[in-house]
């Protein structure tokens, strides 16, 4: 099966997230909103024997940066694509576009048609103005985080109601889809990627929301090649009657309910469309961006997630962060370090954005590899490996390997060999069809911060420092568990089932230690490392 890439490209000084996979000449793809590139992978699968695939994520949306303004058009919006294939190097292709992204595909070929060979859009909304002023009244829901988890449920049930009527919002028997109840699957994937947009994609989704029949004079000017495409389950499938008379080269396209067929028919649209030269691979090494610089590199176990910190002419420090967590807890210190080291914060394999190595893989192992990938890829010379929990079990496995790069260790609270921890640390848990999950996720985030371990209610076991009860940083650390959800498990199981002190015996270099004291020990103790 060919690999899905993820890379970050800089478009215009912002940070443009995209996926890429397949052989042969390019083809772009935008996804609806509020969603990401995420919801075009299985159309880029279906597509990716024929050609190579970009999905990216529009500005404001996933993991790319908004564009600058609370007002925007979607003429923008296309600007800013077109600004982003040529950041990429692409040749002129065919441009697919579901929804919100057919817009953006549609202002593509009308304003930069020399970028584009043809379009293929899926369920181009063409909304009258009642419609549209029907569609945003109560359509944007509080999303402010709850300190008491409210929210979790409120924007659950927004997107479970958004399978059952359209508007989500409208409850009206005369507006229920045609389509069965959602799987709990379908209704986290929807979370998830709202989730990712919610605190920057207001003013694009809004210039999509607001768009109504400007459909109609963008399709009258519009000379490529075209097809018009939706199933009948598509709440937008009416809207295909709304199009204006077509060209020759443009066409419709009414298909029956199912994805298999409609994946068929848009690989073979895309195919009719004028042909494309191959398109030139983008270097997969560069960090975008800064505060922090961020990007995926490529490790025997799949893609990692980095983000650096500070002047590369600063001695480097990795931050291994402790599990069940990810690169994300340790954000604030890599950043107030930043004047005095070069700081690199992975999400270690299995956790976060990174990938997680095949079962067969020693996770400690994947990890130690890791580091010693990332260290190749960023061509360090020297570095201290700094780490917390279960991070100081791949710390202390890489020290053994000798690397004359590493030079010091720096752990705070080393794992100690114990089965109870390992089997109940990272629990199992399963999508409910309520959404109590996220509950469940958030109260272990949350509890993390009284208790270690967080979830050892016992006297004994609360912390002495101050937990963070922020809201918003509690969300974020929540939404980034749940990321790695079915394979999170697999770092601390390995870190606490190993003895890490006896392999610390074993290292032939500096060796600092501290326990307890929360994250401000750690800075303390990382920046008299670094002074000294």
């Amino acid at each position: 099966m060919l690999k899905m890439e993820r890379r970050f490209v800089e478009v215009a000084g912002r940070r443009v997230h995209y996926r890429r996979i397949g052989e042969g000449p390019p083809v772009v793809m935008l996804h609806a909103s509020p969603a990401n590139s995420e919801m075009l992978v299985n159309h880029m699968r279906a597509a990716s024997g024929d050609f190579t695939c970009f999905a990216l994520d529009t500005p404001g949306f996933g993991e790319s940066d908004a564009l600058p303004g609370e007002t925007l058009s979607a003429a923008d919006l296309a600007a800013a694509t077109a600004a982003a294939m040529q950041a990429l190097g692409l040749p002129p292709c065919p441009v697919f576009g579901t929804h919100s992204g057919a817009i953006i595909a549609l202002e593509l070929g009308v304003a930069w048609p020399d970028r584009v060979t043809g379009l293929v859009l899926e369920g181009l909304p063409i909304f009258t103005t009642p419609e549209m002023e029907a569609l945003l009244d109560g359509f944007f829901v509080d999303a402010d985080c709850d300190p008491l988890a409210a929210h979790f449920t409120r924007i659950w049930m927004r997107f479970r109601d958004q399978f059952t009527w359209f508007p989500w919002q409208s409850r009206d028997a005369a507006a229920l889809n045609p389509i069965d109840r959602p799987d709990p699957e379908s209704i986290q994937h929807w979370v998830m990627m709202y989730y990712r947009a919610f605190r920057k994609y207001m003013p694009a989704y809004r210039a999509m929301l607001t768009y109504g029949q400007a459909s109609i004079p963008a399709a009258e000017k519009l000379a490529l090649p075209a097809a018009f495409l939706a199933t009948e389950e598509d709440m937008l499938f009416s809207h295909l009657d709304r199009l204006p008379p077509l060209k020759p080269n443009q066409t419709i396209i009414r298909l029956p309910s199912g994805n298999e067929a409609k994946y068929s028919a848009i690989v073979g649209l895309l195919c009719s469309m004028p042909p494309s030269p191959p398109a030139r691979m983008p270097s997969p090494v560069g960090l975008v961006g800064s505060d922090p610089a961020v990007q995926f590199l490529d490790s025997e176990d799949g893609q990692l997630f980095i983000r650096c910190f500070g002047n590369r002419e600063n001695p480097a420090l990795f931050l291994l962060h402790d599990a069940p967590g990810t690169g994300l807890a340790l954000q604030d210190i890599a950043r107030s370090l930043a004047d005095m080291a070069y700081v690199i914060l992975p999400d270690l394999p299995a956790n976060g954005e990174s990938d997680a190595p095949d079962e067969s893989r020693t996770m400690l192992e994947a990890a130690a590899d890791a580091v010693s990938a990332i260290a190749d890829t960023l061509a360090l010379d020297s570095f201290t490996l700094a780490a917390i929990g279960c991070g100081c079990a791949v710390a202390a496995l890489f020290a053994l390997r000798e690397d004359p790069r590493l030079t010091t260790l720096l752990l705070q609270d080393v794992p100690v060999p114990d089965e109870a921890i390992a089997e109940s640390i990272a629990p199992d848990i399963p999508l409910s069809p309520e959404g109590a999950h996220w509950l469940k996720m958030w109260l272990m985030v949350r509890d993390s911060q009284i208790y270690r371990p967080w979830y050892d209610g016992r006297v004994a076991a609360q912390r002495a420092v101050q937990g963070n009860f922020d809201a918003d940083w509690l969300h974020d650390q929540s939404v980034a568990l749940m990321k790695s959800r079915p394979h999170y498990h697999r770092l601390p199981r390995a870190a606490y089932g190993v003895d890490t002190a006896r392999l610390l015996a074993r290292a032939k270099l500096p060796v600092h230690q501290i326990e307890g004291g929360g994250l401000p020990a750690l800075m303390n103790a990382v920046t008299a490392l670094i002074r000294t």
